[in-house]
């Protein structure tokens, strides 16, 4: 009976484990994700009151929250906001190779994630820098990414 007892409970705490981990992995990427989408908030505040220094300190802090948020969507966002304060402040050629670094890095974990969507927003985004180039090599890894998922599909519903 003893052991039956210290079975069950292994079990229990087994499976709170397994139930907990997953959801603490959702709170922190939802954390990351408030952390860089607040400071962008932030650059856009400074940028509506014209404070150039706060825009560069403000910038600076979203691309840190997005870079260790190793999520694609913060380095694209972070890319945008850089675009917006090259604009706003007259210093695009300040602005425009760190945006192209955060798209590039956009794209780079999006690919490693395996992301189609990813890889096609930074594609998107270089086509705004007018990098055609970059442009072109995102849709075709993005076409790459989607006869891979095809391919993994087919072998699944062959398994089955």
């Amino acid at each position: 009976m003893r052991h039956r007892t210290w079975t069950t409970l292994l079990l229990l705490l087994l499976l709170s484990g397994v139930i907990a981990i997953p959801l603490t992995r959702e709170a922190s990427a939802q954390a990351d994700r408030l952390d860089w989408a607040a400071r962008i908030a932030e650059v856009d505040r400074a940028l509506a009151r014209g404070e150039t220094r706060a825009v560069t300190a403000a910038w600076r802090e979203a691309y840190v929250a997005a870079h260790v948020s190793r999520g694609w969507p913060g380095m694209l966002a972070v890319g945008d906001a850089a675009l917006r304060a090259g604009r706003a402040t007259g210093t695009p050629e300040v602005f425009e190779p760190r945006a192209r670094r955060a798209y590039l890095t956009a794209l780079l974990r999006a690919r490693r994630q395996a992301s189609r969507d990813g890889v096609l927003a930074a594609g998107e985004a270089f086509g705004r820098l007018g990098d055609r180039d970059a442009e072109r090599l995102a849709k075709s890894e993005a076409a790459k990414l989607a006869i891979r998922a095809e391919a993994d599909a087919r072998r699944r519903a062959r398994a089955l």
